[in-house]
């Protein structure tokens, strides 16, 4: 009886842990919204025709797009695109490839 008592006890507070770290972790629209407002700060906010455009005609050293030399437009709709194809670039787990193979316990880098 004891055991039983000693067993749920350690169930729920295992339930009770991985909620809480669930819960702690910050969801991925969040995290996208602020890589989002981020790469947003590197350029000027307009708007032009009812929709809202950032413009940038410097190079501010930090940006994901490259400077080109020449002022350069992007939709919101677009930044928040290029935003989020950096970030899964970045993720080797999305890519894929060896590089994923070899993180797994025992992998040895190839398929």
């Amino acid at each position: 009886m004891a055991i039983k008592h000693i067993l749920r006890t350690a169930l729920l507070a295992t339930g009770v842990l991985l909620i809480a770290a669930c819960a702690s972790q910050p969801s991925k629209a969040a995290l996208d919204e602020e890589y989002f407002q981020k790469e947003a700060s590197n350029y000027l906010k307009f708007q032009h025709e009812g929709k809202t455009v950032y413009c940038t005609s410097k190079d501010s050293g930090s940006s994901i797009i490259p400077y080109t030399g020449t002022t350069r437009c992007v939709t919101e709709a677009r930044l928040r695109q290029v935003v989020e194809e950096w970030r899964m670039q970045r993720n080797p787990v999305v890519r894929g490839g060896p590089q994923s193979v070899a993180t797994v316990p025992g992998g040895n880098g190839t398929r």
